[in-house]
């Protein structure tokens, strides 16, 4: 990868040369976890609801859950994207 620009690094010393980004990508790889679980079936404990009231919380905690993942994601690939298209000096 040095022919394009990319020096193969150990990730240990990737990781301390790009400490600042680590928050963000702990939070993608959170919001991909938690879409993940999501798809695989965490939305089956709605079936098992007693009341029509405790599925719409569900449903309604649910949408929160989304919302606040989508806002996090965002601000997380904002970050990373500020953080790495910004030219480097001193190479």
């Amino acid at each position: 990868m040095a022919l394009m620009g990319f020096e193969s690094a150990r990730p240990t010393q990737w990781l301390k040369n790009n400490r600042g980004a680590l928050p963000s990508i702990v939070a993608l790889a959170g919001v991909a976890l938690f879409w993940v679980v999501g798809a695989v079936g965490g939305i089956g404990f709605l079936h098992d609801a007693s009341s029509p009231m405790a599925m719409l919380t569900g449903l309604y905690v649910m949408l929160a859950a989304v919302a606040v993942s989508i806002i996090i994601a965002t601000l997380a690939l904002t970050d990373l994207t500020r953080r790495y298209s910004r030219p480097r000096s001193g190479r």
